[in-house]
């Protein structure tokens, strides 16, 4: 099933298209953690699966924390909370290693299976 699967994504993952469809994993992504924190699993898992090789998951992965942790700091900044956020110390940290955890942890899951 995995060469099946690796010969269907082979266009997406390195084709002409690629980085389009990586931009669009991550918009995607990153709409989903609006509503929900597993949107950071969701959107971790959809630029795994377009990754060519186990070793850009993790840079996909990783990216598109840095992605969310940056959007999210920019709408606390906005909102005028983030000096309030960042005071917390230990929430504020738990919340960046939530960022880059969750979607490095699936992404590099789903390339590893798929």
């Amino acid at each position: 099933m995995s060469a099946r699967t690796d010969s269907a994504l082979t266009p997406i993952r390195t084709g002409r298209y690629a980085e389009l469809a990586l931009i669009l994993a991550t918009v995607v992504g990153v709409a989903a953690t609006t509503v929900h924190w597993t949107g950071l699993l969701v959107g971790g898992a959809l630029v795994g699966l377009l990754a060519a090789s186990l070793s850009r998951a993790v840079v996909n992965g990783l990216t598109f924390g840095l992605v969310v942790l940056f959007a999210f700091a920019a709408w606390l900044l906005y909102e005028g909370a983030l000096p309030v956020a960042l005071q917390t110390g230990d929430i504020w940290a738990l919340t960046a290693v939530a960022a880059f955890g969750l979607p490095l942890a699936a992404a590099i899951a789903v390339r590893a299976l798929v």
